[in-house]
């Protein structure tokens, strides 16, 4: 019974959250969770333990300003979620969990009036790219037999994206891999915090559809959060979640473009960004099947 399964939260919230030599040397956190969301402190012997070479993981990672004392709840709704999609195939997940609290540029002093949203999502979208090297790390810990699919909600896509980078050739904070993924990996990006055209030759992640089979954008055209998205510097492109890949970018690609496919929710999901937006619908779980589960149709 899928009731019985358990799924993991891997947490680098206690982690130093800048580029240096030894950023991939920090020791995750492990905590265990039932299908009720009781979640119980373990060790990486514990995790690994647990893991089942051979069956799927999947690997979700959260967004911005999403709390610790959330992280529990959200794990729990996530894995409910995916299983239900399929509960008659095999899958284990894992929930990678990053300090993602805003007001970041409060001054104690004065208010959180005196925040700075722009600037603190600036720092948070560079704290999500340096935690690809994380997501990396947690990756070539898995059994390669086991194949990966990596679901990356808004920033939680950006640090799956540098992650992708990495493995596909990429340097991150001085880090560059001698070998790529030992895994099959296909990966889901919704609402995506990354310019549109980021992954076409030339750019900022240009090495991350090396490493993943394919990549599945959810799209929502009126993403309220990603309408402000231009915002952060000046000719700042639209957002991949709101814009998905356009007409130029898939002609960019070439070859590269069949690996890639856009998936528009904007009559399903209207103005939304959150991540509980998208997983109060049991169709979209189910549509994710072949990405998630790598039961392909």
């Amino acid at each position: 019974s899928i009731c019985d399964e358990e799924h993991w939260i891997v947490s680098v919230r206690h982690c130093q959250q800048r580029c240096h030599g030894c950023a991939h040397d920090c020791a995750f956190d492990y905590v265990r969770s039932d299908w009720n969301g009781s979640a119980t402190p373990a060790s990486a012997a514990d995790f690994h333990a647990w893991l089942k070479p051979g069956v799927p993981v999947c690997i979700m990672v959260h967004g911005s300003y999403v709390t610790a004392d959330t992280v529990t709840d959200d794990s729990m709704n996530t894995f409910r979620w995916l299983r239900q999609a399929a509960p008659q195939l095999p899958l284990q997940v894992v929930f990678l969990t990053w300090p993602s609290e805003g007001l970041l540029t409060i001054n104690p002093a004065i208010a959180v009036s005196s925040a700075i949203p722009v600037i603190d999502i600036a720092i948070l979208g560079r704290r999500a790219e340096f935690n690809g090297i994380r997501l990396v790390k947690l990756i070539q810990s898995i059994h390669p037999q086991s194949p990966i699919s990596l679901i990356g909600h808004s920033h939680g896509a950006r640090i799956v994206a540098s992650g992708l980078n990495l493995f596909g050739g990429g340097e991150l904070c001085g880090v560059r891999l001698c070998d790529g993924p030992s895994h099959r990996i296909r990966t889901v990006l919704v609402g995506a915090a990354i310019d549109h055209d980021w992954l076409c030759p030339g750019q900022r992640y240009d090495r991350a559809l090396n490493a993943t089979e394919s990549l599945l954008n959810i799209r929502v055209r009126k993403d309220w959060a990603l309408l402000l998205y231009p915002l952060r510097k000046p000719f700042s492109p639209r957002a991949l979640g709101s814009a998905g890949f356009t007409t130029g970018d898939l002609q960019c690609l070439g070859p590269r473009a069949s690996q890639v496919f856009n998936y528009d929710l904007s009559e399903l999901i209207g103005t939304g960004h959150i991540w509980p937006e998208f997983y109060q619908h049991q169709s979209l779980a189910c549509e994710l099947v072949p990405w998630i589960y790598f039961a392909d149709r």
